[in-house]
């Protein structure tokens, strides 16, 4: 009864309603409550974005793993933007510390994303780490998230 066109219309249709409702339904990650192996120190929100500052003795890869299984698979790594960079080299030097960034976008949502710097000071055994949930991010240029 209908022609090719109408119902590749159709299904593209209920596929965006579809991509839509699952991303209008993502819970954002709030990370008050800490993380197993790290203890929460501080937590701001300004803006669009919320930050948690934990102190760990966690290594850089122990808390990504820990982090990872937090988020759950729908939370991927993405591709480093230079402004994260160049705000996790600066965090770095001010502190005489490593530094280790990493960044997740969740699959079906490009708005949230979440920047981890990790800090391991060169004389010390304890890290700092800095988890923050930036919303309206989608866009590299985007104002909003910085």
């Amino acid at each position: 009864m209908y022609t090719k066109g109408v119902m590749k219309l159709a299904l593209l249709v209920l596929f965006s309603l579809t991509l839509y409702g699952a991303c209008k339904d993502l819970d954002i990650p709030d990370f008050s409550q800490g993380l197993p192996g790290a203890t929460l120190e501080k937590h701001e929100v300004s803006g669009n974005q919320a930050v948690f500052h934990f102190r760990t003795g966690l290594s850089s890869n122990k808390f990504s793993a820990i982090l990872k299984k937090e988020l759950g698979s729908a939370w991927r790594t993405q591709k480093l933007m230079q402004e994260d960079m160049v705000l996790a080299a600066r965090r770095g030097r001010t502190t005489g510390s490593t530094v280790n960034l990493t960044v997740y976008r969740h699959v079906t949502s490009k708005g949230v994303c979440i920047r981890v710097i990790h800090l391991k000071p060169k004389n010390r055994t304890n890290c700092s780490v800095e988890v923050a949930v930036l919303q309206g991010s989608g866009h590299p240029k985007d104002k909003a998230r910085k």
